[in-house]
């Protein structure tokens, strides 16, 4: 019986493979020509000694391929400008090697981890210096300033996909190869009314040093330079009309941080009276506070006395303020800890005996048995009897 044709045909995996085969071609630009990662070597001379956030940018990779080409160097051209790598070259050429990397280095050392099997490369042959092409490069890539980032960012949020799904902005950061908290904060500047969201640009300006320091002329015109962290987590939480009033100067920097943490409808800027009874309630607290600490303990230390010199002090205490307090006595809320940790000290010729915790009259008579000899005991009891 004659076999049927492919009956012996794995079609689950031509199937796997024509499926890979098209995801491959979605991944890589059409138009430029492609090698394999392997194939590509990073420059000896390349400036950027450690490269960052490589598994970002893989996870980005294998979602939605390279878009932008790295420029390449063919082997023979780079060791005419740099001769004492003519050695290493030479060896990765005989490994299979086919061009020097001279731009995208971050992307091939992604490529690598994310496992793509095609790359789009620029050849380039005429290249009068490559160290002042590789700054010129790194100096003149201009990226998009926080807002324009964060247009980007909400246009991409608004798309949706063949099945109608939106990306959360966890998605959006994990394809764009940032954090979260990142994404967020660029979109919450989208909230801020335009004088604000031009300060936002004017200090990421300053922070890439395209921009002047603020001078007085700037300061005198009301120019506002805002950090990004500020502007997203303050003033993007706090209605545009105290926006406007925070750039005519009504609202200080600190009322604002105070006001956006409540919600929208009982946002209002702060009074002067308001302000006012604030302080005298902050005196009043400190005043409370001071009167209700301890007096300090002398510095000295306690001079030393005899038995006798004690129970006078014992004795000649005023009404108003006992030495020590019986059961008998009314409880009081408020004096009760001062009650509580009232003390006695009673000193022997040479040194201090120690204190004596006043509970009770019985307690303070066990109390002065334990630490007075016999003799002391009754010239205690005359001196009290006198």
């Amino acid at each position: 019986m004659p076999q049927k044709p492919g009956l012996k045909r794995d079609l689950a995996a031509e199937r796997a493979a024509r499926k890979a085969a098209t995801q491959q071609a979605r991944l890589v630009p059409q138009g430029l020509p492609t090698v394999r990662p392997d194939q590509l070597m990073p420059s000896p001379e390349n400036g950027r000694r450690k490269l960052h956030k490589i598994d970002e940018l893989a996870d980005t990779l294998r979602s939605d391929g390279m878009n932008t080409a790295m420029t390449v160097i063919p082997p023979e051209v780079y060791v005419e400008v740099y001769p004492r790598h003519r050695e290493a070259v030479e060896a990765r050429v005989a490994e299979g090697v086919l061009f020097v990397v001279h731009h995208g280095h971050r992307r091939l050392a992604a490529a690598l981890k994310a496992g793509l099997t095609e790359v789009p490369i620029l050849v380039r042959r005429d290249v009068p210096s490559l160290r002042i092409a590789a700054i010129q490069e790194n100096l003149q890539r201009m990226g998009l300033n926080p807002i324009e980032e964060a247009l980007e960012f909400q246009e991409a949020l608004d798309e949706k996909d063949e099945s109608g799904k939106q990306l959360s902005q966890r998605e959006l950061a994990k394809r764009a190869g940032c954090s979260q908290t990142y994404v967020s904060h660029r979109v919450a500047l989208l909230r801020l009314v335009p004088a604000l969201q031009q300060a936002a640009i004017d200090h990421w300006l300053k922070e890439q040093q395209l921009l002047e320091a603020v001078d007085e002329d700037d300061a005198a015109q009301g120019r506002i330079l805002l950090p990004v962290r500020e502007a997203a987590t303050v003033f993007a939480r706090l209605r545009p009309d105290l926006q406007e009033a925070f750039v005519r100067g009504e609202l200080t920097s600190a009322q604002a941080a105070t006001v956006s943490k409540a919600p929208l409808e009982q946002q209002a800027i702060p009074s002067t009276d308001e302000d006012a009874d604030c302080g005298a309630i902050s005196e009043e607290k400190a005043e409370t506070a001071a009167a209700q600490l301890p007096e300090p303990r002398a510095s000295e230390p306690p001079s030393a006395a005899s038995p006798a010199e004690a129970a006078e002090k014992l004795t000649a205490a005023p009404a108003s303020e006992p030495s020590f307090t019986t059961n008998s006595t009314p409880p009081n809320r408020q004096t009760a800890p001062q009650t509580e940790a009232a003390a006695t000290s009673v000193a022997t010729e040479a040194e201090p005996r120690g204190v004596i915790v006043v509970r009770s009259v019985e307690d303070l008579a066990s109390r002065i048995k334990e630490l007075l000899k016999g003799d002391e005991i009754e010239e205690l009891k005359a001196l009290l009897s006198s």
